[in-house]
């Protein structure tokens, strides 16, 4: 098995990365910033430069994965659009990439409360309304 974790430098993402790596997995990590990878992620772990938002810049590495593990999510901020873009199309980009590459294996970490409309969270643009939609999409992949 050899794992494509995006979103691997954020708090759960890194998570995973050790554990897979502990339990010697292959990773290929998909960043944003490959110094922030280096600094953070374990040795041994293939380091991805790509964005979710730009699908063109993600299937070359997943070519030899078996399973696709999205730790994805908007980070804090002024961008109302942020959570929509990342954890709604970014996450459906990768739907289609698992899709067209033959992964019957997306694991699709998501968060707690994405059914409570009026959950405090949701005072970040939204962000487990989109969450939510992507159960949706996340289960038409096999």
């Amino acid at each position: 098995m050899k794992a494509f974790v995006v979103g691997a430098t954020g708090g759960t993402g890194k998570w995973i990365v050790r554990e897979l790596v502990g339990k010697n997995v292959p990773v290929v990590a998909l960043v944003r910033n490959r110094e922030k990878a280096q600094q953070t992620l374990p040795a041994g772990v293939e380091i991805l430069v790509g964005d979710v938002l730009q699908p063109e810049t993600l299937g070359a590495a997943i070519a030899d994965c078996d399973v696709l593990i999205c730790a994805t999510g908007a980070a804090p901020g002024f961008d109302p659009t942020a959570p929509y873009r990342v954890d709604y199309e970014g996450t459906k980009n990768l739907v289609n990439l698992a899709k067209s590459k033959g992964i019957n294996h997306f694991i699709l970490v998501s968060s707690l409360c994405v059914s409570q409309v009026f959950h405090p969270l949701n005072l970040f643009w939204l962000i487990l309304v989109w969450k939510n939609k992507l159960k949706i999409i996340s289960a038409k992949v096999e």
